[in-house]
């Protein structure tokens, strides 16, 4: 099973989103469901790294995991805003897999205090 823990700051902008495991919806290279977690966390992540030009993940974060995080180095509001924005999407859309396929993915909110 995948499991997705999303945490948020005091104003409830997401900060981090942690993706762990495996689907084990189908075979290893059949695994649809697992491709689209993967897709959607992978491409995500390259996209605001791409963008704005700073690590959001830690590139040996093993078989089987995502692990992003807003950098704290990250000072621009307008920069951050936009990377806040996108984890939300991001979030969005992983809701959405976890909702059509919940015998397979998981998905917990905490908020940060």
């Amino acid at each position: 099973m995948i499991r997705i823990l999303v945490e948020r700051n005091a104003t409830g902008q997401v900060e981090r989103v942690l993706v762990k495991g495996h689907a084990n919806f189908a075979e290893e290279g059949k695994d649809l469901v697992c491709a689209a977690v993967s897709g959607i966390s992978i491409g995500m992540v390259n996209a605001i790294e791409t963008m704005f030009g700073v690590q959001i993940h830690a590139d040996d974060d093993g078989d089987g995991k995502v692990d992003c995080h807003l950098p704290r180095d990250v000072h621009d509001p307008e920069t951050r805003e936009k990377i806040h924005l996108l984890l939300e999407a991001m979030v969005v859309s992983l809701k959405n897999m976890a909702d059509e396929f919940p015998k397979y993915v998981t998905i917990q909110e905490r908020n940060r205090k």
